[in-house]
């Protein structure tokens, strides 16, 4: 039965538990390692303890998330600081450790850098594992701290199982470095706009999909469609149903969607896990025989939908510091469709489309796709 967790900020009473799991994330030979020969792994821990009570170290407790149960027993950590305050932050552990341990560390490698978030200890009770809550802690630290830079972390080359985790998270690699004798990889997970943080599928389709130039038939009918269906409901609903909706409609062949009859619609009707609104449903044949006519007019619903802009994705310099949900051009666009016989297209839903098939590349600034995607871009003033 799945724990029902809380992440929060960790309190300094919680210290000691904290310190045994930053030790698990650690590894036994690395604890024994940093306990020296004439210490053992309960003073290392009682030194521990002590530096995640400490203000300014970066074991803090202040730098600490932990996910809790409805009882409050403490069930997972994840610590992070920014990598900028390493030097600063590391100091209370090499002083703690000559002066508790005898042990001198001064010459240990960086395990980050300024630039990057880094996400140094992370670490789930063997009872609460395969539950999710490593995600649900690294979800909140991407969240509190990703905006603005990269979030780090480093995965030992040993533990592909670890760092399948982060890569379906959407961390990235970026390099090898070395910590505590071991070879390791450095992950990181990019600044992206906010809204595709919220769940995995909403990730993939913004770092894979959303905003990259579209000129393919079916893929055009298939975001047309699911924009249309999206009409008072979420794109988050859209997404989790596409393979649904590609079942439905012809894999979005607009050209066997538009012969579609009354049965088609019974059918759809009666597929589970559909949206059951009929009147949708016709909608979505509705523009598969205007989409039709368009292509035949045009050559490709392709060249109709990017005459617009002559063939150009545009980005837009006013759009850096708001969201927009519509302008002149998708007033424009949803205007033409309607004249032509499309439902369910109003300026919003065009505005959205626009931005899904790169005419419109509305990727934050700092999102590492934006990049990416505006050197194909011309810049313009709404």
């Amino acid at each position: 039965m799945k724990t029902h967790i809380h992440i929060r900020p960790a309190t300094k009473e919680q210290a000691s538990e904290i310190a045994t799991l930053i030790m698990l994330a650690m590894n036994h030979d690395c604890c024994k390692n940093f306990a020296g020969p004439h210490h053992s792994l309960e003073d290392f821990h009682a030194m521990m303890t002590q530096l995640v009570e400490t203000e300014h170290s970066q074991y803090s407790y202040r730098n600490a998330l932990v996910a809790t149960t409805s009882r409050g027993v403490l069930a997972g950590i994840c610590v992070g600081y920014d990598g900028g305050d390493l030097q600063q932050l590391r100091q209370a552990f090499f002083d703690a450790a000559r002066q508790h341990l005898g042990q001198d560390f001064e010459g240990m490698d960086d395990e980050t850098q300024t630039g990057e978030f880094y996400l140094d200890s992370l670490a789930v009770k063997p009872e609460f594992r395969q539950q999710g809550i490593a995600g649900q802690l690294l979800r909140a630290m991407i969240n509190a701290h990703g905006d603005d830079q990269p979030v780090g972390l480093l995965v030992d080359q040993g533990n592909p199982k670890a760092e399948k985790l982060y890569q379906r998270l959407g961390f990235r690699y970026v390099g090898d470095a070395e910590w505590g004798g071991h070879a390791m990889r450095h992950l990181q997970y990019p600044v992206k706009c906010a809204w595709a943080r919220a769940d995995e599928l909403s990730e993939k389709y913004h770092d894979e999909e959303w905003g990259v130039p579209l000129h393919d038939e079916q893929r055009h009918y298939m975001f047309l469609l699911m924009e249309s269906m999206s009409c008072g409901l979420s794109w988050q609903m859209m997404l989790q149903r596409r393979e649904i909706f590609r079942r439905c409609f012809a894999n979005f062949d607009a050209h066997v969607v538009a012969k579609f009859t009354e049965a088609d619609v019974e059918r759809i009707m009666g597929t589970e896990g559909m949206i059951r609104s009929r009147r949708k449903i016709e909608g979505m044949i509705t523009n598969a025989r205007a989409f039709v006519k368009v292509a035949q007019e045009f050559g490709s619903f392709d060249n109709y939908i990017w005459s617009f802009t002559e063939g150009r994705s545009l980005l837009y310099r006013s759009h850096a510091d708001q969201w927009v949900t519509l302008n002149e051009l998708s007033d424009r666009v949803a205007l033409d469709l309607k004249r032509r016989g499309f439902c369910y297209v109003g300026s919003t839903i065009i505005y959205s489309h626009l931005q899904a098939i790169g005419i419109i590349n509305d990727h934050r600034p700092g999102c590492f796709r934006y990049a990416e995607l505006a050197q194909g871009c011309t810049m313009v003033d709404d």
